[in-house]
């Protein structure tokens, strides 16, 4: 069986590399998209299991990314964890209603976004 597919979405290079990393050294197969326009481009080719993707980024936005993937048939099943600096009631509201599966809060443990990408992965049968 193939390594399940995560694509990072995030501005913040240095958090994207960590987690890139952690994600590797855990078996998975990891892309890293810079905003949301590179996400839209990524998704298609890499085909992602699951996709961590930051809401405040230039060009187009993590909300707006969140709901271009979920109105693509094509892109449905793949799970959608949001992540965030700004944590607000509103946020996390906006985020799910947009098709995130769960919201995680920044900064975060970075042991805790693994166990977060391994429970949605186990909730779609995937590992």
């Amino acid at each position: 069986m193939a390594s399940p597919r995560v694509l990072i979405v995030d501005d913040e290079q240095p958090l994207a590399r960590i987690l890139s990393f952690a994600l590797e050294n855990e078996g998975y197969r990891v892309s890293v998209a810079n905003d949301g326009i590179d996400c839209m481009n990524k998704v298609s080719t890499f085909a992602p299991d699951v996709v961590i993707m930051d809401i405040m980024m230039p060009k187009l936005d993590g909300l707006e990314a969140i709901r271009l993937l979920r109105q693509n048939q094509l892109h449905r099943g793949m799970a959608i964890l949001a992540i965030s600096a700004k944590s607000t009631a509103s946020v996390q509201r906006e985020a799910t209603e947009a098709g995130a599966d769960c919201f995680l809060k920044k900064p975060f443990q970075v042991a805790g976004v693994v166990r977060e990408v391994e429970s949605l992965l186990a909730a779609k049968g995937i590992r």
